[in-house]
């Protein structure tokens, strides 16, 4: 009897054994075919800032894990969304870049009305860096050369876009298929708004204030959107096209 015990025993051990090396293999297969990833938190607006309280860690299939995924910590805190980014995607580097979105010495805030014509098409976002054109309704002469439209200025940071109500203008679709590659997402991220613009306001220097200003005196300003995802590190400047365009005024040589 004590035998039947032993060999019993013996083999309930054995089981167990088994169980457990099976279920430790099972785990070990699993984590060997996830990754971990960071992800946000909610969902992380375009123009909205990252700071660390927003990202978690999670282990995904690592198939699932895009090519372009940011993985580290240090290069997503304090950087700014210029698309989307949902609870259940990781960061996709495009969707992030360094932007600082209040006036540096000599800087100001200055807010224009707008339309969503003039947002290119209500594409312009907070955080976004444009160019400034000026239309003329009939051409103008300039070093020999006749002009429909000039560029007053480049890279002008945008610090808001706001409806007539005054609530932030952002993108409402982009974020809701997580796995789609960069390039799908961008024809989407910029294809749909949740309000239409009603005032914009920029981050200018004095030099740049006064060519907006002036432009919008001869002609209508036009707004030109460069790729979001691009971030240029020279400052905003007032073109020297503009530049001669207003000497040329100084001088009193009239537009022809």
């Amino acid at each position: 009897m004590r035998r039947w015990s032993a060999t019993g025993l013996g083999l309930l051990l054995m089981a167990a054994s088994v169980f457990g090396f099976n279920r430790y293999a099972e785990r070990v297969e699993r984590q060997a075919a996830t990754v971990e990833a960071i992800m946000p938190t909610r969902l992380i607006a375009s123009g909205e800032t990252v700071d660390a309280s927003l990202l978690r860690r999670v282990r995904i299939p690592k198939e699932a894990l895009p090519d372009d995924a940011l993985r580290d910590e240090g290069s997503i805190v304090g950087r700014t969304a210029v698309a989307p980014i949902g609870p259940n995607e990781t960061f996709a580097a495009w969707k992030l870049a360094n932007r600082q979105l209040t006036p540096k010495p000599g800087e100001r805030y200055v807010s224009f009305p707008t339309t969503d014509v003039t947002n290119v098409g209500n594409m312009l976002r907070r955080g976004d860096r444009v160019d400034v054109w000026v239309e003329f309704e009939s051409p103008v002469m300039l070093g020999g050369a006749a002009k429909g439209a000039l560029k007053v200025a480049e890279g002008v940071r945008v610090a808001s876009v706001r409806t007539s109500e005054g609530a932030e203008v952002g993108d409402t679709y982009g974020y809701d298929a997580p796995f789609q590659s960069a390039s799908t997402q961008r024809e989407r991220v910029r294809a749909s708004a949740n309000g239409k613009p009603g005032m914009n306001t920029f981050i200018m220097t004095e030099p740049i204030y006064e060519a907006f200003a002036l432009a919008s005196l001869v002609g209508t300003i036009k707004l030109a959107l460069p790729e979001p995802s691009l971030e240029s590190e020279a400052d905003a400047r007032v073109t020297d096209e503009f530049e001669a365009y207003r000497n040329q005024l100084m001088a009193g040589e009239e537009p022809t």
